[in-house]
């Protein structure tokens, strides 16, 4: 946070205890605490002051909020940013050495195979994944450190079938975005007298199920009800147009 954001910090920290029904802090109070977490951006300490009032430990107490508190609820979240464990990123790294397979991985697994590749060079492969996890630790820290997003890329190997499991598996969870993915993925065989329309049909049919595949639970949820609304207010339309023809038709009647 800068200097500017001070007047909305402690604005935020008044309605926290008004919240809670406590006094507000002191100018004096709200410097510190200001100065403990200005660290983070605003938006980012309103989130952890968010998350911390409806935790559902921390957020039953009555008490005012500390700045150990958005301090913890940020990194508690950074360490839920969908970095894999060292174990699990170790695994995949070791995948990406077969130039058949597409792996999926990220920054860090990618920066950490490269420092442990000398090591791996040599045979010593209980020496390289030490050096991988070690490598890998620092990378995820200073990642997270700097707030960084985890950002997972493809690595394509040149077997077709393998890359496209790799590749859907990586839309299902959320890793890679389905457009990029059909991009990134052959074009169906061309049929002996398949026009190109077609063909072009049949790409984006194929594109619109990647989306509707990597779609979580809950925003299927809203885009089914945004869908069974749309249907009810167009019933209601249809059902408007037909009463106002029937009036109309009987005004006529009426008037002949």
């Amino acid at each position: 946070m800068s200097d500017d954001d001070l007047d909305a910090f402690m604005a935020l920290l008044d309605d926290v205890a008004e919240l809670r029904q406590l006094p507000v802090l002191k100018p004096r109070a709200k410097l510190l605490f200001f100065d403990a977490v200005r660290r983070y951006p605003l938006q980012l300490v309103e989130k952890a002051i968010q998350a911390h009032l409806i935790d559902p430990d921390e957020g039953k107490y009555k008490t005012m909020i500390q700045p150990a508190h958005i301090v913890a609820q940020i990194e508690g979240a950074a360490a839920r940013d969908g970095r894999p464990e060292a174990d699990e990123a170790w695994a995949i790294a070791m995948r990406a050495d077969d130039e058949a397979v597409t792996v999926v991985w990220t920054d860090e697994i990618s920066q950490a195979l490269s420092a442990a590749r000398p090591v791996l060079a040599n045979g010593d492969e209980v020496g390289a994944r030490m050096a991988f996890k070690a490598a890998y630790g620092r990378l995820v820290t200073k990642a997270r450190k700097e707030m960084r997003p985890v950002r997972w890329v493809a690595s394509l190997g040149h077997d077709v079938a393998q890359r496209e499991d790799a590749l859907h598996q990586a839309v299902s969870q959320g890793q890679l975005p389905a457009p990029h993915v059909a991009a990134l993925l052959p074009p169906p065989a061309q049929v002996a007298g398949m026009a190109d329309d077609d063909v072009a049909a049949e790409n984006i049919a194929r594109l619109r199920q990647m989306v509707a595949n990597s779609l979580t639970p809950s925003e299927k949820r809203r885009r089914a009800a945004e869908e069974a609304s749309q249907a009810e207010r167009d019933r209601l339309e249809s059902l408007k147009a037909q009463t106002a023809a029937k009036v109309a038709q009987h005004q006529q009647g009426a008037s002949a």
